[in-house]
């Protein structure tokens, strides 16, 4: 199914001031204003800011996942594609934005219901990916440590755009991954 070009503005839109200020920083006001479009029409779209919001998370989920696909079959080693996806989150914060789901996941508390299940299956698709990245690696390492060691690669690469955002240090990150490519080395 194709999306028409002002839906897509929208889901850009959304995303964009989402990325910027959160889940509770948006308005269909604010959407209305940056695509140039009254609020009547994007209720034509979306029926209320949770399925916009829900749409919007899909729509990164569904990009994220096929980088991951991607990064797969491009034959790298599990340390190779584990940068590959630190650089996703380096490009975003180059972009002067925090990832998307990180970011909601700080609204966690105020979130529809609905929008919290897909935020979790967003993070619980990340932790099998980074885990069966590392499995190639660990063949026996057992998956509960597996999945403590992707966990421990999300909340550093979270945090890490957090802080260097936060600081107006983009150099941060760097040394985030920096710190955890040897933790990484490491591994036994």
């Amino acid at each position: 199914m194709t999306l028409s070009t002002t839906k897509i503005e929208i889901l850009d839109a959304a995303q964009d001031i989402i990325q910027l200020r959160g889940y509770n920083g948006f308005s269909f006001a604010d959407i209305s204003q940056t695509v140039g479009i009254r609020k009547a029409s994007i209720h034509h779209h979306f029926s209320s800011k949770a399925a916009l919001g829900l749409a919007v998370i899909r729509r990164y989920r569904e990009v994220f996942n096929r980088f991951l696909s991607e990064a797969n079959s491009k034959g790298s080693t599990w340390i190779e594609k584990i940068h590959q996806y630190a650089k996703l989150y380096e490009n975003t914060l180059l972009q002067n934005k925090l990832c998307l789901c990180g970011m909601l996941a700080s609204d966690i508390e105020t979130l529809p219901k609905i929008l919290k299940k897909e935020l979790r299956e967003f993070f619980n698709d990340n932790v099998v990916w980074l885990s069966n990245v590392i499995k190639v690696q660990f063949k026996s390492m057992p998956d509960k440590h597996l999945h403590k060691i992707a966990w421990h690669i999300i909340s550093s690469l979270q945090g890490g755009i957090m802080l260097a955002r936060m600081q107006g240090q983009k150099e941060i990150f760097p040394s985030i991954w920096d710190a955890l490519n040897l933790y990484l080395k490491n591994l036994k």
